[in-house]
């Protein structure tokens, strides 16, 4: 059985290594414009995860 916390936290933690890397090679404005698109996915994916989360 998956241990299915884990494996999200990896995923974010790889999302957020990737974002870093790419931030430090922008602009102010496309970092600007980055974040705002960033913050979107982020929000969507704790969304998802809090709807299905087992209470």
């Amino acid at each position: 059985m998956k241990n299915h916390g884990y494996y999200t936290g990896s995923l974010f933690m790889r999302e957020l290594q990737r974002l870093e890397e790419e931030y430090t090679q922008l602009d102010l404005d496309d970092m600007k414009e980055m974040i705002k698109e960033d913050i979107l996915l982020l929000e969507k994916a704790m969304d998802m995860l809090c709807r299905n989360k087992v209470y």
